[in-house]
């Protein structure tokens, strides 16, 4: 639970931390991450329409949302900053019940 919850989310916020890094760089080559991450995105959910372990459909379900962060963040706009951030929220906060009901449903 504590991965999902606050690990991969840290990632995001480095790259929040870093932001003023990529502005600094510009919009050259945040097309090719953006559509990397949004391909890995689609990869990723699309292993997790096959996978029969629950935990394992969450984790993969939590790497496939941080690539939508990831291309929120590269927008370089109010609305995908903001986006990122409701995403980062919402999804630390499920995930952990996720797959606290997850284990229960183990035991």
């Amino acid at each position: 639970m504590i991965l999902a919850g606050i690990l991969l989310k840290l990632g995001g916020y480095g790259l929040l931390r870093v932001f003023s890094l990529l502005q600094i760089m510009g919009m050259k080559f945040n097309f090719i991450w953006i559509s990397i991450s949004l391909i890995g995105g689609v990869l990723v959910s699309l292993i997790c329409l096959r996978q029969m372990d629950l935990k394992a459909l969450i984790a993969y379900s939590s790497v496939a949302h941080m690539g939508i962060v990831l291309s929120g963040l590269l927008t370089m706009t109010y609305w995908g900053l903001s986006g990122s951030y409701t995403l980062m929220l919402a999804h630390g906060l499920c995930s952990s019940g996720l797959f606290c009901l997850a284990n229960i449903s183990y035991e």
